[in-house]
């Protein structure tokens, strides 16, 4: 079941002066199901920001439609806001309350359905529980390390029992041990509870490990929406040979099967949906020593340079790469 559905949405800002007018957002369309943790990514000045306002309800859309619950944002904002919670980057807290007071008031301050005391109460309970933060909820936030403080914030942000949860750069600034936490407790929302989950972060391995489906958007446009499973078969498996007769072996891939394979880190790399073993047996026959030969799944951060910036893109970003391959 699809709880966010963006249909063919953009956005246009108007031009200053005598400037064109600026599509940030170009019929954009895409789905997060119940469940489903999904990656919103792309480079600085792609437009994932102007997305996510749009879903928030922070800018209208020029066109096209948003859904939240089956609720249309533009003409039943009140309900469809009403389905998400959300944190841009870093939560606003109260640095001198405690954990549960901050919690407290922000939730009597959304509080339309004038809940009681007790309900409140375990409501908040819940969500410090979930957050793994109930131990430490009488502390004041000004005592919490980065990490808990962002814990705290997805607290705040599940305080509305959302259907939609949508983050920004959640993990930002976090050491390895905070960026686990934020992970560990995501997956658990989306497993658990079945809350659909819109995350967009720059650190793309990270990224990898947690989210079911990836959408890359660059200039405004879709450029990709995969699965995790599809990310490590684009472009077919990347074979790793590691052998003392780097020559040799380039000669024999070109003649034997028409592979075209380029030097890595020591090692050779080169792609293709040939059996791993029928390459190995024609390489150990022409005489190349094998000393390892693995395939390399395709990774996110493989998939992003290729869909955002292309061969091309990658030599104007790094110069000296056009001559390592010359070499």
């Amino acid at each position: 079941m699809s709880i966010l559905e963006v249909k063919n949405v953009s956005k246009t800002y108007k031009g200053r002066r005598s400037r064109s007018p600026i599509e940030a957002v170009k019929d954009f369309s895409f789905t997060v199901d119940a469940g489903e943790i999904v990656g919103f990514v792309g480079p600085n000045g792609a437009g994932k920001s102007t997305m996510l306002k749009m879903i928030t309800g922070l800018a209208n859309p020029t066109s096209g439609q948003i859904l939240i619950d089956g609720h249309d944002i533009s003409k039943e904002r009140i309900k469809a806001l009403s389905s998400v919670g959300t944190i841009i980057e870093n939560p606003d807290l109260y640095l001198d309350w405690t954990g549960e007071n901050n919690l407290r008031y922000l939730f009597d301050l959304q509080n339309a359905t004038k809940a009681s005391k007790a309900e409140r109460e375990a409501i908040i309970e819940k969500a410090l529980k979930l957050v793994g933060l109930y131990d430490r909820r009488q502390d004041v936030a000004r005592k919490y390390s980065l990490g808990m403080k962002q814990r705290l914030g997805i607290a705040q942000a599940l305080l509305n029992k959302p259907s939609l949860l949508i983050l920004d750069e959640p993990t930002n600034g976090l050491d390895p041990e905070g960026i686990k936490g934020i992970r560990d407790i995501l997956i658990h929302l989306a497993t658990t509870y079945h809350m659909a989950i819109l995350v967009s972060s720059h650190l793309l391995a990270e990224m990898q490990l947690m989210c079911n489906r990836f959408i890359i958007i660059d200039k405004g446009r879709k450029i990709s929406d995969m699965t995790a499973d599809e990310i490590g078969k684009t472009a077919g498996p990347v074979m790793v040979l590691s052998t003392d007769n780097v020559a040799l072996a380039i000669g024999v891939l070109s003649e034997k099967f028409n592979i075209k394979a380029k030097a890595a880190d020591g090692k050779l790399e080169f792609s293709t949906d040939l059996p791993s073993g029928e390459i190995m047996k024609e390489l150990i026959l022409s005489g190349v020593t094998v000393n390892e030969l693995t395939v390399k799944k395709n990774s996110l951060e493989d998939v992003f340079i290729r869909s955002t910036h292309g061969r091309d893109g990658m030599k104007e970003i790094f110069p000296d790469l056009a001559q390592k391959e010359e070499e």
